[in-house]
């Protein structure tokens, strides 16, 4: 299942939500009596109001993915001293979540059960009748507080120090650690707040019919038969991103996380789509290696692959064993508790057995010999989100949208060159070194599952290519109902005319950011 916690879905602003809010929020108080140590009706609509629209936001955007949102009963997931709970009063919670079950909106799709998995709901009712009839719409989500935009984690440990690994696969626990109140956290937490009130404002979709998008959640679901159960949700309207650093170090990780998307296979994001306008996604090339080779003074030409370590018949950057064993050097590069294999799979794919391939990988950078196993693969991250934030603001600033995905960033098409430049410029003015950065291609709704080069070669073959003419017009508005991501821009572009736009656009300034 891939139910999402209710509390972990943007809330969500509009005239038909609010609306709805309100209905639930009166109802709750209809019977209010005033009285001697009894709070005032004004203070139990602040605490309500906002409960509310969190859970009738997260019901709604599960409603438009096909899925049910997960929905803790148990009072030990409110409790404030775990990092990881809800925020919420419990008891304040329960009042809505019974209100809203007395209302019929909403109907327990699975039972929790004790220490094993918590209650689903999904709406019911005059809600899901709602919701039917609003469609997919871009509604405002509410900015996220500054004290979530910074987390930091690490894994149950030992004694000794070393993570804790258990059952069959050794896997370890994650848990959140109280971030550290210093000047530099706040300071990261302005900038993110800055940046997330710019994504926010933004219609970031996908360019997909809805038969394509369909095909798409159950791909992403792993396949299965067109029920609810076998599809894999795209919230469009998780847009903010969230800073989380490591192994409880403020100096590792540090990557932005909890964009939609960041899920997507790389083959399909040039499906993605801001604003309505086709996008490019720029790469850089080979950028934990570099990182580590500028750490050490190495220098390494940018028009050099790092990713070609010798292996036979190596065609460069278009072989197609590149990818695979970039992801198996990154995986190197991040096992810092030395427990990674290359598989049997790897090993015939690129010609070689394990040993032989680490040879070859620490032969042509004898600079890893010392550093697999350590810290390094944490810490060419927390350099790679120092250049990630310069270069989202500095396009930011000139209401360029830039969406991260670690090393490498998408913006609208027109924007490719002003977006290869400041993150040439960035790398070098961190590391003083080259490096190459790499655009992939734009793809149509006709191009899901499409290999890059398959695109690029239907481009060539065709001139009229990217041309509109009449007739697709024509047809594109007689179905314009049937197509969400269309829709879904549709409401942005409305909203991005009222007086609601100018205000959230002037709610924060960039005068604390400084240079970048």
């Amino acid at each position: 299942m891939n139910e999402l916690r209710f509390d972990w879905l943007p809330p969500l602003s509009s005239p038909v939500m609010d609306e709805r809010v309100q209905v639930v929020v009166d109802a709750l108080l209809e019977n209010y009596k005033s009285g001697r140590g009894v709070p005032s009706k004004e203070a139990y609509t602040a605490i309500y109001t906002p409960i509310t629209r969190r859970i009738l936001s997260s019901l709604y955007q599960s409603y438009n993915s096909y899925k049910s949102v997960s929905f803790p009963l148990h009072s030990r997931h409110y409790d404030s001293k775990n990092l990881q709970n809800i925020k919420f009063s419990y008891r304040h919670t329960m009042n809505v979540y019974n209100k809203l079950l007395e209302l019929n909106w909403i109907v327990v799709t699975a039972e929790g059960v004790e220490n094993q998995n918590v209650t689903r709901i999904a709406a019911a009712g005059g809600l899901e009748q709602a919701f039917k009839e609003w469609g997919l719409q871009w509604m405002l989500p509410e900015l996220l507080p500054e004290q979530d935009c910074v987390e930091l984690r690490d894994v149950v440990r030992n004694p000794d120090g070393t993570p804790k690994r258990t059952g069959k696969k050794k896997k370890t626990k994650k848990i959140h650690l109280a971030v550290p109140d210093t000047e530099e956290v706040q300071q990261q937490r302005q900038r993110l707040t800055w940046i997330n009130n710019k994504l926010r404002q933004h219609c970031i979709s996908i360019d997909l019919s809805n038969e394509n998008l369909l095909k798409l959640e159950q791909e992403l679901a792993k396949g299965g038969e067109a029920d609810r159960d076998n599809y894999r949700s795209l919230h469009l309207q998780r847009v903010q991103l969230t800073r989380i650093f490591s192994r409880g170090e403020m100096n590792l990780g540090g990557r932005f996380y909890r964009g939609w998307w960041q899920h997507l296979p790389g083959k399909h994001r040039p499906h993605i789509r801001i604003d309505g306008k086709k996008t490019i996604e720029v790469d850089y090339s080979g950028m934990a290696l570099r990182i580590i080779l500028a750490l050490n003074n190495i220098p390494f030409a940018a028009e050099d692959d790092p990713y070609d370590i010798g292996l036979k018949k190596w065609t460069g950057t278009s072989d197609i064993r590149r990818k695979p064993l970039k992801r198996t050097v990154n995986a190197l590069i991040n096992d810092q508790d030395s427990v990674y294999r290359i598989s049997k799979a790897e090993q015939k794919l690129f010609g070689e057995t394990e040993d032989s391939f680490m040879d070859k990988l620490l032969t042509q950078h004898p600079v890893l010999k010392d550093r697999l196993g350590s810290s390094i693969g944490l810490e060419t991250q927390y350099i790679d989100s120092q250049i990630a934030e310069a270069v989202m603001i500095e396009l930011l600033k000139e209401d360029i949208v830039v969406l991260p995905i670690h090393d490498s960033f998408i913006v609208p098409a027109g924007y490719q060159q002003y977006l290869e430049t400041a993150m040439s410029h960035f790398f070098k003015l961190r590391l003083g070194a080259d490096i190459k950065v790499e655009a992939e291609v734009v793809k149509i709704n006709d191009h899901l599952g499409w290999d890059n080069n398959d695109v690029i070669k239907a481009q060539e073959d065709d001139p009229t290519f990217g041309v509109v003419n009449a007739a697709s017009v024509r047809d594109k508005v007689l179905n314009y109902h049937q197509q969400l991501p269309n829709n879904y821009s549709s409401y942005w572009e409305s909203w991005m005319h009222t007086d609601e736009a100018v205000q959230v656009s002037s709610l924060l300034d960039t005068s604390f950011i400084g240079d970048v």
